[in-house]
């Protein structure tokens, strides 16, 4: 399946009404999966895609009337995927995902390898079956709804304080997770993104891996143009995939105006200039820009998320060589440490 001949995504929100699902630390299901899903819709509208929701609102609906809901949006195509948003409950953490026995798992691990992108943590992929007769799927959702291929998701367990407040905090990046799963198992690209796209600025959801296969462009790639010594992405964040786009740094504990002047083979005025900055005292976190290319150094300032394995591969030597020209003895650094790479 792919974006030019899917149909419809359809979204159900579970319960509803005077059905409030699961209920747990002062949450109910109905409320947080009628966000999960208008999130997701918004989302996908604004990609020009087919998608539509069982329920839009507070809406109780029996089980007849949902299942005639998804018959008749998704008039029966084979080309439908229907995702059916839920909160688990049990005393578990982490979420999970169902799926058809006329399906494989290939979408339902996408949306859970999402979700474990987005900070929630995975516990399964599975199908469950019907135990008068095990060749019917369990959940109705799966079993009645036609030729759709659908997928029951748990974002987390309402019950689990944890799960509680990483659902409170992130439901909107979760969404966006399994929006993201969605586009990449239909295959989508935005025209932009089909497209040499000069730069792109990093969503909520999105991981290192996630960019990588939307440009195709490997992650060694992206990391180096735009000098990232780790995985980790802000949001808003610009990331340039090529060396001729002026780049970013995010200032990291211990930098300081003369330390990344120096990195970058310019005067700390005229980075000061370049980011037109009032004083010289920086933030963690904070975003500078900074000439595309970074000199060669005789030294180098460990900075979190650094390895004597990615320091030595960054600057072309063995580990051993680092550490002969540093006289070090075990492998373990700490943020701040000069190292000798000359």
């Amino acid at each position: 399946m792919n974006s030019k001949n899917v149909d419809l995504i359809l979204i159900d929100a579970g319960h509803g009404g005077i059905d409030s699902g699961a209920v747990g630390n002062g949450l109910l299901e109905k409320n947080l999966t009628l966000a999960i899903s208008q999130y997701m819709y918004d989302r996908l509208k604004s990609l020009g895609l087919p998608v539509a929701m069982t329920r839009t609102g507070d809406e109780y609906l029996p089980k007849e009337e949902r299942i005639r809901r998804v018959l008749e949006l998704s008039q029966d195509k084979p080309n439908t995927i229907l995702i059916s948003n839920h909160i688990n409950a049990g005393g578990g953490e982490g979420a999970e995902v169902v799926y058809s026995l006329k399906n494989d798992s290939t979408l339902a691990d996408l949306v859970l390898n999402f979700l474990g992108n987005a900070g929630q943590l995975k516990r399964k992929t599975y199908q469950r079956r019907l135990p008068e007769n095990p060749n019917q799927d369990y959940y109705y959702i799966l079993r009645e709804t036609g030729n759709v291929e659908p997928i029951l998701v748990e974002y987390g367990f309402i019950d689990n304080s944890v799960d509680a407040r990483r659902l409170q905090n992130n439901l909107q990046t979760y969404a966006n997770a399994a929006s993201n799963a969605i586009l990449e198992y239909i295959g989508y690209s935005s025209p932009k993104e089909e497209s040499a796209a000069d730069y792109y600025v990093v969503e909520k959801g999105d991981t290192l891996y996630s960019i990588s296969r939307r440009f195709q462009i490997p992650i060694s790639e992206i990391k180096r143009i735009n000098h990232l010594t780790n995985d980790i992405l802000s949001i808003g964040q610009k990331l340039y995939f090529s060396e001729s786009n002026p780049s970013e740094y995010i200032v990291q504990k211990g930098d300081s105006l003369w330390g990344i002047s120096r990195k970058y083979g310019i005067s700390v005025k005229e980075l000061i200039e370049m980011n037109q900055l009032d004083n010289l005292t920086l933030q963690i976190g904070q975003v500078l820009i900074v000439p595309s290319v970074q000199i060669d150094e005789e030294v180098y300032t460990v900075q979190k998320g650094d390895t004597l394995w990615s320091i030595a591969r960054k600057q072309g030597l063995s580990v051993q060589e680092l550490k002969d020209l540093n006289q070090l003895d075990s492998n373990l650094l700490s943020i701040g440490q000069v190292l000798k790479i000359k």
